[in-house]
């Protein structure tokens, strides 16, 4: 029974034996590598080429040194050096002229330079202070012959009351309406000669004074002539009528300049044009209705000759106004 044990191991152990020496040794292992040589015509034809270029280039080369040695030497390191000498002149500065020497160069580009911001005058400031404080006492302490003399611009028979009274020319608000409209003017046409640059022998606050009281005496003289005329016409009572009619036009005049002027002279100097057209269109429509209301009450109440009236206009009317304005140079 062992015998048999024996036999039978050892035919199993001969039996693997043979089966692993049957079994492919190769198929287990890395797979070999083979090495490609270029083609040996190609490989010839490659060395060919890359030996013409460089046999072309080193031609070239000699060429070119071939050259340079024929016509071309070292420069001379003593010669002049134009170029050199042309900036030394340009930026030197002479006999310590900086000024001179800094105009030659021009700078193209304006960042950062600044500019001078215009400024208002103070006194303006103080006048329109000055122009309030006058329309305060008015309305605060006068309110009943302002209120008469703004509705005797529009109302014939206001104008009637105002006439019948005496005194009322004489009287506080009458000074102080007549100088505020005089001044009122006064930096009106200030600032309009501000505004178009024009220059005179006098400038600022003194300016504005002359202007004002040139004003106040133009029209002054122009109510002396008108009564002067009226006595020695005989028509004194027409003359008393129309003298009314203008200085109610003056005093509402007055009250409709005041907020433009302090508008003016406030605000920046690119809304002037404005205020310029406004203050003009606000004057010739009180011009206007001031000579219709005129011709209306005298035309109706006495007769004279058409003649007459437009001598008058030109005279006393159109011509003084042509005269300022020719006198500041507008």
């Amino acid at each position: 029974m062992r015998v048999k044990n024996y036999v039978l191991f050892l035919v199993l152990f001969l039996i693997q034996f043979t089966a692993f020496s049957q079994t492919d040794s190769a198929s287990g292992g890395p797979l070999p590598e083979y090495r490609q040589n270029p083609d040996s015509v190609s490989l010839a034809r490659w060395e060919l080429r890359r030996d013409s270029i460089r046999h072309v280039r080193d031609s070239v080369r000699i060429v070119s040194d071939s050259l340079l040695m024929a016509w071309v030497k070292w420069p001379d390191p003593n010669r002049p050096n134009r170029f050199r000498d042309s900036l030394v002149q340009y930026y030197m500065v002479n006999g310590v002229d900086f000024k001179s020497w800094a105009s030659r160069f021009q700078k193209l580009s304006r960042y950062e330079e600044g500019r001078p911001r215009p400024k208002g005058e103070l006194w303006i400031i103080a006048v329109v202070f000055v122009f309030l404080f006058l329309f305060a006492i008015l309305r605060n302490v006068f309110y009943k012959e302002l209120s008469a003399m703004m509705q005797a611009f529009f109302s014939n028979r206001v104008l009637g009351q105002i006439n019948k009274e005496e005194n009322f020319f004489n009287s506080w608000p009458f000074v102080f309406l007549y100088l505020l409209f005089g001044f009122s003017l006064g930096m009106l046409f200030y600032q309009c000669s501000k505004y178009f640059q024009l220059s005179y022998g006098y400038s600022g606050f003194n300016l504005f004074l002359r202007l004002s009281f040139i004003i106040i005496g133009l029209y002054t003289f122009k109510v002396f002539l008108v009564k002067a005329l009226g006595y020695l016409f005989d028509a004194g009572k027409m003359v008393k009528e129309y003298i009314s009619i203008l200085f109610m036009s003056y005093f509402n005049a007055a009250l409709f300049f005041l907020p433009v002027v302090i508008a003016f002279s406030l605000t920046p100097g690119r809304f002037a044009p404005y205020y310029i057209y406004l203050s003009f269109a606000l004057m010739g429509c009180i011009f206007f209705f001031q000579f219709l209301r005129a011709i209306t009450n005298i035309l109706s109440g006495y007769r004279f000759p058409k003649f007459y009236l437009i001598i008058y206009l030109c005279a006393l009317e159109i011509c003084p106004l042509l005269i300022l304005i020719k006198a500041l140079r507008f």
